[in-house]
């Protein structure tokens, strides 16, 4: 059985950043994030014994017509497109132009807004055939298996789908406990050089995923809310180190962005994961997305030792307040001294922050922005927030009437969205500028970034990231 696996288009001015993104959005630059769960349902579909196709429809720059004449020539007997909340207009008039050159297709969507809205979806789209809701490689899997045998669909967990004129929600899907069990992503079809990120230094960087779900509760956060869930699931340690041994030494990767929620929520994994690499003698470079109170100086010491050089961390304010009302579970106190370990340990930082929770005001602006220049991180990033189909500030914000937009593409921009008696949306994005204003046009920052460069690949670095510093000063977020 043939079966597309699709990052699909997203036309219209810049980049649709959709695929292995938790914020979705368009971005102005060509660089796009590696699909790596995508390229996890690209081999799980071929271990399962059938052929996969992977179309990155965003990183081709095809359009929907384009995409649809590319899709006719392949004839696949399904097809399996990512979707988000800000393309998902987009998302199904693809599905519509595939069905009318192939009508015989099946269709199916995966991504965060199909698990939201899958009843909906369905009964108003007849060209979708049926939803994967939540974590959806096992959902794909047994799909096809049961396509391809030609039996019903009423067995797969986790799907739903259109019966004739019926729609069919099938029992949930346990969350996937033996992460081990999962192929390693297939980067011999899932392969671009496109795929990369500002941050990144090597020619061949890829993406790791170590573990699944976030057991903490940010009322912003998508992704455990719709798709990983909040068990914390963890590969082993052995596991993890064999897929990095095979990503060097068979795909020459010499840069690994680690985009686990939390890499290091078990300290003795991370440790054991450290141990391997400098046992094994990998020689590359990596970088990973931790919370500040998962650090301490035994476990940033020995992340050092085995490469890490960049550390990124979601700080998402400096007013304990609305560190409280995001329902973060950090202290500033916490966040000052895990940078600074950082520091000591001489790796790398950068610091998220947020601006527009309800509860922001601008004295708390004045908080966060104080915070980040007193911190000292290598490099920050402030966004505004986004709230997201699916999430409890979504929730929130649509019953108590402060959600603006008009359409869900709404959702890919950096305006403010959220209106609240303290803080009107437009403040939101004003705050935004002026903390990359003060933050990076400080005499001091530019000194400290200046005497941080140590060779031809920081210089590099450097640019990449005052051109992206440039970009968010107009209206594109990462």
């Amino acid at each position: 059985m043939k079966v597309l696996i699709t990052n699909p288009p997203w036309p219209g001015q810049g980049f649709g950043a959709r695929s292995d993104v938790r914020w979705p959005h368009k971005r102005s630059d060509k660089f796009i994030e590696y699909p790596i769960y995508l390229a996890y349902l690209v081999a799980i579909v071929r271990e399962s014994g059938h052929q996969p196709i992977f179309l990155d429809a965003v990183i081709e720059e095809l359009g929907i017509e384009e995409f649809a004449r590319r899709v006719e020539r392949i004839a696949p007997d399904l097809a399996v497109l990512e979707c988000s909340t800000p393309s998902i207009d987009y998302d199904l008039e693809t599905v519509s132009a595939l069905k009318r050159r192939l009508e015989s297709l099946k269709t199916v969507l995966i991504g965060s807004h199909p698990t939201v809205y899958h009843r909906e979806i369905i009964g108003e789209n007849p060209a979708v055939d049926a939803i994967c809701r939540g974590e959806f490689d096992y959902t794909v899997r047994d799909l096809v298996r049961a396509e391809a045998a030609g039996q019903p669909w009423d067995g797969v967990e986790g799907l739903t789908w259109r019966d004739g004129e019926s729609i069919r929600v099938n029992p949930e899907r346990p969350p996937i406990e033996d992460l081990d069990r999962i192929p390693f992503p297939a980067r011999d079809l899932v392969a671009s050089p496109f795929y990369r990120q500002g941050t990144f230094r090597g020619k061949r960087p890829t993406t790791v995923v170590t573990s699944r779900g976030c057991p903490f509760r940010c009322t912003y956060c998508l992704w455990p809310s719709t798709l990983y869930g909040r068990e914390f699931r963890a590969r082993s340690a052995e596991n993890v180190v064999d897929e990095l041994e095979e990503a060097i030494t068979r795909f020459g990767v010499d840069e690994v962005y680690f985009d686990d929620d939390s890499m290091a929520l078990d300290r003795d994994r991370m440790l054991e994961i450290c141990r391997l690499i400098v046992e094994r003698d990998l020689k590359f470079e990596w970088i990973a997305q931790c919370r500040v109170d998962s650090m301490d100086g035994e476990v940033l010491r020995a992340m050092k030792r085995s490469g890490c050089r960049y550390i990124r961390f979601g700080v998402e304010s400096g007013s304990p307040k609305m560190l409280k009302i995001m329902r973060k579970g950090i202290t500033v106190e916490r966040v000052m001294e895990t940078f600074r370990l950082a520091r000591q340990a001489g790796i790398r930082t950068q610091a998220f922050f947020l601006f527009g929770i309800p509860g922001e005001t601008w004295e708390t602006v004045a908080e966060t922005i104080e915070f980040a220049k007193k911190l000292r991180p290598g490099s920050a990033q402030f966004a505004v927030a986004i709230p997201h189909p699916g999430t409890e500030l979504f929730r929130t914000a649509t019953e108590r009437g402060w959600i603006h937009y008009d359409k869900w593409e709404d959702f890919s921009s950096c305006r403010g969205m959220l209106q609240t008696p303290e803080f009107p949306r437009e403040a939101a994005e004003a705050a935004r500028v002026k903390a990359y204003r003060e933050f990076y046009f400080r005499p001091s920052y530019i000194l400290q970034t200046a005497l941080s460069i140590n060779n031809w690949a920081d210089f590099r670095s450097v640019i990449a990231s005052t051109r992206s510093i440039v970009s968010r000063l107009g209206f594109f977020h990462r």
